[in-house]
């Protein structure tokens, strides 16, 4: 939403489950672009929607395309050609980029878990080892330029601000550069609670309170975690981005322009 108020902006939704559509208030996302306010649009995209698009394409007679993807035969080509649909996925959002960058536009892709995504970034270096030579090694060579140009494609590292999530976070960040070359990466730290207390305010409230002391300390807690993961991700040469812990019983489209305006000085448009 932060994005959409300068230039027109696609969400690309991986999640079988419209999440990122859900949250916007537009229900399911679609195969085509769905309005979800101004200059914001959400497009449902999946691989093995990709590999039926794909099979379509080179199989232009409808009622033997669609036997084939029903066929067994079918299932177990796939199956020999592990990430096909994962490669025609990546091909997809490098076609996006493409036109979003010749009409002024940011496409922004609401990825799965940490290691689906990295998954799905590596397929290209996959396919280029398999292939060899040839049309296949071509493109797979220039996805792999695609991910690896920072003027083209960056990643966002969502993180909690705890220890498991920091651990992971730092783990993608080193598999995304020492691997994939790709070294446009910033770390968003999701659910950063406002300090309630400084030092001293927080030792009067214990000893003011002692049914309240535990909560007080708690908050401390808290504070300390994020202060110590937000530098450890500073250190590894990540820029972080906190988003506020919103004290909501659900999120919605309210909640996300919430948290759009305290991005409003940190995400350069």
């Amino acid at each position: 939403m932060r994005l959409a108020e300068s230039r027109a902006t696609i969400v690309a939704d991986l999640d079988q489950r419209g999440s990122a559509a859900r949250l916007l208030g537009v229900g399911t996302a679609q195969e085509t672009p769905v309005e979800a306010a101004e200059r914001l649009q959400v497009h449902s995209l999946s691989a093995r929607r990709e590999l039926e698009r794909f099979i379509q394409r080179i199989v232009p007679v409808r009622m033997i395309s669609n036997r084939m993807l029903g066929s067994r035969t079918f299932a177990y080509v796939t199956a020999a050609l592990p990430g096909l649909d994962a490669f025609l996925l990546l091909s997809r959002l490098s076609a996006m980029a493409g036109e979003a960058a010749r009409d002024d536009r940011y496409v922004v892709v609401d990825g799965l878990s940490t290691g689906a995504s990295l998954e799905l970034l590596s397929v290209a270096a996959g396919v280029r080892r398999l292939a060899g030579a040839g049309t296949l090694s071509r493109l797979a060579t220039e996805l792999e330029g695609f991910i690896s140009d920072p003027n083209r494609f960056g990643v966002a590292i969502v993180a909690a601000p705890q220890e498991l999530a920091l651990k992971e976070a730092l783990e993608a960040a080193s598999t995304l550069r020492e691997q994939l070359n790709i070294n446009r990466i910033i770390a968003i730290l999701n659910g950063v609670a406002a300090p309630l207390f400084t030092p001293a305010e927080a030792e009067q409230a214990m000893a003011a309170d002692l049914n309240h002391a535990a909560l007080v300390k708690r908050r401390l807690e808290l504070d300390a975690a994020a202060t110590r993961i937000r530098r450890e991700l500073e250190a590894a040469g990540l820029r972080v981005i906190d988003l506020p812990m919103l004290f909501s019983a659900s999120v919605g489209k309210s909640e996300l322009a919430r948290l759009s305006r305290s991005m409003r000085d940190k995400v350069a448009a």
